[in-house]
């Protein structure tokens, strides 16, 4: 990453790449162009990009492109190399790795698979402190997984039925924030499901929480709070199956206000997502429970850039 930009642009021409890739990656483009100019004034797809560019309607067409050119980048040092020398900006932030936790003792068993994040500059620098910081929020809240489930495994002296499975996803990856999440299943008489969700900045390479796609200062729970308890009345008028604690007899379970770290993602539409794990704010046959907060309820305290 030290080279000046006369080297990069030496060693780039120099680099041999193999004919029949050449041949390959060309067709790829030239096909994800020519579909992208078919669908020019058909209506715009259901999931809609989080990129405001011009180009963002042919993002499916060069999606194929892209699928071809990361096989290609794996498959070849030379490729690799050359396409790590292109500029960008903001942050990167991939998983680089993952590290897996499996034990089985009777019939007691846990499978985690943790993953190692990576932020790194536009230029391809690591940012320490960014990487740093993500990286030990991910492994205090695994430790604390792991812990748990050896002290039942102590305590259940052999005898216990468990299962701990935690996986994870990267849910959101735009110009502005990354976010990984993780799902977590507890198996005994029942299942109990929980999740959590880290977010970077892309822009800084910071974490952020929920109160910073806010202005400083805002009350962001109000707003937030009383879009769902209308959400979760809504379903439950339209669907006698469906139950939230929500102007229940029992008070003291009726959800009342989002908690500071509740967790939250930008989905595909750009719509900022709530998420209780199960039993928070409904009962176990609901399952984990998302809510979709329309944007114009919260556009008068956002900040720029995170939500559409």
């Amino acid at each position: 990453m030290n080279h000046n930009l006369g080297q990069i642009k030496q060693d780039y021409q120099n680099i041999n790449i193999p004919k029949d890739l050449e041949a390959q990656v060309a067709l790829a483009i030239t096909q994800a162009k020519e579909d992208a100019a078919g669908k020019q004034g058909q209506p715009a797809p259901k999931k809609a990009s989080l990129f405001r560019f011009p180009f963002a309607k042919a993002a499916a067409g060069f999606a194929a492109a892209a699928f071809l050119l990361i096989i290609l980048a794996n498959s070849n040092a030379s490729i690799a190399y050359a396409m790590g020398q292109i500029p960008v900006l903001g942050a990167i932030v991939q998983v680089v790795t993952f590290r897996e936790y499996k034990h089985q003792e009777n019939k007691m068993e846990a499978n985690l698979k943790i993953p190692e994040i990576q932020v790194a500059d536009s230029e391809g620098n690591i940012m320490e402190e960014a990487t740093e910081n993500l990286s030990n929020s991910i492994q205090d809240y695994t430790t604390k997984i792991i812990a748990a489930y050896e002290a039942d495994v102590k305590a259940a002296g052999g005898e216990g039925t468990q299962a701990v499975d935690l996986d994870y996803e990267i849910v959101t990856d735009n110009d502005k924030l990354f976010s990984l999440r993780f799902h977590q299943t507890i198996t005994m008489a029942g299942a109990a499901q929980m999740e959590k969700i880290y977010h970077i900045d892309k822009t800084t390479g910071e974490m952020v929480t929920l109160k910073d796609l806010f202005q400083d200062g805002a009350d962001y729970k109000t707003p937030i709070s009383e879009n769902i308890k209308a959400q979760m009345k809504e379903q439950m008028a339209q669907d006698e199956s469906i139950i939230y604690w929500v102007d229940s007899d029992i008070t003291e379970w009726n959800f009342q206000e989002i908690a500071e770290d509740v967790n939250f993602y930008i989905n595909n539409s750009g719509k900022l997502t709530i998420v209780f794990d199960e039993y928070q704010v409904a009962p176990g046959s609901m399952g984990v429970v998302a809510f979709e907060i329309p944007t114009e309820a919260v556009s008068d305290i956002l900040k720029d850039g995170y939500l559409l």
